[in-house]
């Protein structure tokens, strides 16, 4: 630290210090107080909101205001004692309540945050871990330590423990790519004891296990958590887990490769280890390989008419539905669904049952046809020198493998009609379940298909969710409150079983407070797994919206500026500006997407999230100096559709 300056510490305990001597504050709430300050500096922190605090879990006495200025008063007399005017901090009284002014850099935790935002945009593994060895040696312990009550701490401390979280996850993945597997072997294994539901976690001990040369322990991994999943919150691995222990199953990639596309790719660096490691290498032809099938979903609750209708879509006269679409917006089921009727009945097929996740809507590229086709040859055990280039070639030898009997083929997470027609099984009697957050409207046309549309969970299903997770001592305990968060959820499968989540993971919190804050807090922002930023309703929608074209992004944003979820095509041409026609244009763009919904009346509506997200990004542009605001957001989608009128 500079000298003539203050240095605070606010992690794993609350500490100040001037020119290295201890500041000695002796009350605990006066502590505390100074904590909350720091946490939130350069802000004005009202003083209804510092009382509630600083007596959290105990009845707020009558004194409590006069008792807070006390306390502020104390605290400005010991810095001013020992600090000369015009250094820091100084302690203001702003409006309703107090704002503590000085260098944020001074405080150990606002250096934590600046150092991992400076690792997470690092161009480099090598830049990225330096600055979270220092980042990290900040983190003494959860904010606040001793100082605040517990309940407290949970409420104050989630996000900065997330941002912990992913800095030790992201230093463990920067050190992988740098070739330092072996020395991450101990950290991994502690990281997954203290972390059981943390997939990434779980990815990287994969990662290093099987880079190691441990084949056989990396599946264990992948095993462990799976049934850790299921058994306590209810869920599957997500797609990245699963990917990882098929390439290992499948030995895809030599084990200095792997994993490809996975995590690393961020980075410039490809670091491979050493040669003599090549004799840990698998390769396809020494064992036959194994075909992937995750289970169904762990928990899985109602969708029984929709379970019924596939059913018997499945079995129309003569056999010729070929697929069967589950269609619905982000977090609705539909992967669910599918691998729930798939494995009820994937005895009726013979040529047995393939999934394969096609990568429509996700943070790494879409898998063309092609590469699909050969992904599923190499399951069926073809050797790589069989397997053609060419998509023609390739389909040849795929329809005469799967020729024989009838199969079930589960396409997940299409991104278009065309990426799905080209890989239905061709044996008659096959069936494809082909899920996607488009509406996959060609299909209808150009194949024999049944459509699923998938909305929201029934309220009470939604409440067996909820039941079947967290426990039914605590929702039988608090019904009101249950059906409260399964409201402010949107009764989405995905949200709720992220709610789910986080109250086990909080067992001492009341449905009734993570009700609370879902109202009255960011409700996106609660919407997330902690420690996890991309299994959150956020990052689900954030992958609907970037597959659309940059104006209809735009556009998107657009309806966040509304001031309800539902409006008509004349509301949203005053807004932006553009004339009828090209209002309705860009509206079935988000339809096709599952992002709005059209009624007979011309009006449009969106679900509750799906509004709170495009919120979100307005009020983002709103506040970015080059952004988009309310009024300049006009000029810029006329601005696009002229440029897209001169070309």
């Amino acid at each position: 630290m500079e000298h003539g300056g203050g240095d605070f510490k606010l992690l794993g305990r609350i500490d100040a210090r001037i020119d290295g001597v201890p500041v000695k504050i002796g009350r605990r709430r006066e502590r505390l107080l100074l904590g909350l300050l720091l946490l939130d500096m350069g802000h004005a922190f009202p003083a209804r909101r510092l009382i509630e605090l600083l007596w959290t879990g105990e009845v707020v006495p009558t004194s409590a205001r006069a008792s807070l200025h006390a306390h502020v008063s104390r605290l400005r007399g010991l810095f001013q004692g020992i600090v000369a005017d015009s250094q820091e901090p100084i302690i203001a009284s702003e409006g309703a309540g107090y704002a503590l002014h000085g260098d944020p850099q001074r405080v150990d935790v606002h250096r934590f945050r600046s150092l991992a935002r400076r690792a997470d945009l690092a161009s480099s593994a090598a830049e990225c871990t330096a600055l979270l060895d220092r980042a990290l040696g900040e983190w003494q312990g959860p904010v606040l330590g001793g100082d605040g009550p517990q309940e407290l701490m949970d409420r104050l401390g989630s996000g900065l423990n997330d941002v912990y979280l992913s800095a030790v996850t992201l230093r463990a993945e920067a050190r992988l790519a740098l070739g330092q597997h072996s020395s991450l072997l101990e950290e991994l294994a502690q990281l997954v004891q203290e972390h059981p539901h943390h997939e990434r976690i779980a990815l990287l001990r994969m990662g290093v296990l099987y880079r190691s040369g441990q084949r056989s322990e990396a599946l264990s991994v992948y095993e462990e958590t799976r049934a850790r999943l299921a058994a306590d919150l209810g869920l599957d691995p997500g797609p990245d887990l699963r990917r990882a222990q098929e390439m290992i199953l499948l030995a895809d990639g030599m084990p200095e490769e792997w994993p490809r596309g996975l995590f690393g790719a961020r980075w410039r660096e490809t670091v491979t280890v050493s040669a003599e490691r090549s004799a840990h290498r698998t390769t396809a032809g020494a064992a036959p390989p194994v075909p992937f099938v995750p289970p169904s979903a762990a928990g899985f609750t109602g969708r029984e008419a929709e379970l019924h209708r596939i059913l018997e879509l499945s079995q129309g006269a003569r056999h010729s539905v070929s697929a069967v679409a589950i269609v619905g917006a982000a977090g609705h089921g539909k992967t669910a669904l599918a691998l729930e009727w798939a494995h009820r009945h994937q005895g009726r097929y013979p040529g047995g049952l393939e999934i394969v996740d096609l990568q429509g809507y996700s943070a790494r590229p879409v898998l063309s046809p092609a590469e699909v086709l050969r992904t599923l040859l190499t399951r069926r055990g073809i050797p790589p020198e069989r397997i053609p280039h060419g998509m023609a070639e390739l389909t040849s030898l795929y329809h005469s493998e799967l020729a024989g009997s009838p199969s079930l083929l589960v396409l997940d997470n299409a991104v278009s009609a065309q990426q799905a027609l080209a890989l239905l099984p061709p044996a008659p009697g096959s069936l494809a379940l082909v899920t996607s957050r488009n509406r996959l409207s060609n299909l209808l046309v150009t194949a024999d298909v049944g459509m699923i549309q998938l909305g929201p969970l029934p309220p009470d299903d939604a409440h067996q969710l909820l039941r079947h997770v967290v426990g039914a001592d605590r929702t039988e305990a608090e019904p009101r409150a249950t059906a409260e968060l399964a409201a402010l959820c949107g009764h989405s499968p995905l949200a709720l079983r992220i709610a789910a989540a986080n109250m086990v993971m909080h067992p001492r919190c009341r449905i009734a407070d993570h009700a609370q804050a879902l109202r009255t807090d960011n409700r996106l922002g609660c919407l997330a797994i902690t420690g996890d930023r991309g299994s959150s309703v956020g990052s689900s929608l954030a992958l609907s919206v970037r597959r659309l074209e940059h104006e209809a992004q735009v556009f998107f944003r657009a309806l966040g500026l509304l001031s309800a979820p539902v409006a008509d095509r004349s509301a949203l041409e005053r807004l932006t500006g553009l004339p009828r026609a090209r209002v309705s244009d860009l509206l079935d763009l988000l339809f096709a997407e599952h992002l709005v919904h059209v009624d007979g009346a011309g009006r449009f509506h969106l679900d509750e999230l799906t509004w709170q997200y495009a919120r979100l990004l307005a009020m983002d542009d709103t506040h970015t100096a080059t952004g988009i605001g309310p009024c300049s957001l006009k000029k810029h989608i006329n601005h696009l559709v002229c440029a897209a009128d001169d070309g």
